[in-house]
């Protein structure tokens, strides 16, 4: 009888220190692969950038993204400018970098400023940081402003 309860106690603690270590560590930080939407604060001329992100992983892992932008301003000489880029994820933990480059200026507003625009701007870069849940991330754009940026994940509806 001794022993079946020697073995009983040898197998709970066992057990107990195999579960206890998984229970005390973090779950690993959702992974940024989807489609996005964002969109920032006002910058100067009451400017906003909005746009959709697609985020993929190449089978070496590295992420890879590629998106649409509009920049669009209430005030000031320029209107809208309309561009598409590709870009590179890089994840640390919930901490997301993402480095953009400049692919095409598909549109301008005033027309007129289209080679002004081709020449000038610049590619639209983000560090910001996605939630427990990896359907937001949030923090700042980067390029010739800053502002904060918010990406939300789209969800696929089934029907």
């Amino acid at each position: 009888m001794k022993r079946q309860s020697s073995r009983r106690i040898i197998a709970t603690c066992l057990l107990a220190c195999f579960i206890a270590p998984a229970a005390s560590t973090e779950p690993a930080p959702p992974s940024p692969v989807g489609n996005w939407s964002f969109h920032t604060g006002e910058m100067r001329n009451t400017c906003v950038l909005s746009g959709e992100m697609t985020v993929s992983r190449k089978p070496d892992k590295t992420l890879i993204c590629r998106f649409t932008a509009d920049w669009s301003c209430k005030a000031g000489m320029m209107r809208s400018v309309e561009t598409t880029q590709t870009c590179i994820a890089t994840q640390t933990g919930n901490a997301v970098v993402i480095t953009s480059r400049m692919e095409k200026i598909t549109k301008s507003d005033p027309a007129e400023f289209m080679d002004y625009m081709r020449a000038s701007y610049a590619p639209d870069h983000f560090k910001v940081k996605i939630n427990a849940r990896g359907d937001e991330m949030r923090g700042l754009f980067h390029s010739f402003g800053q502002a904060e940026v918010v990406f939300r994940r789209h969800h696929d509806l089934i029907g």
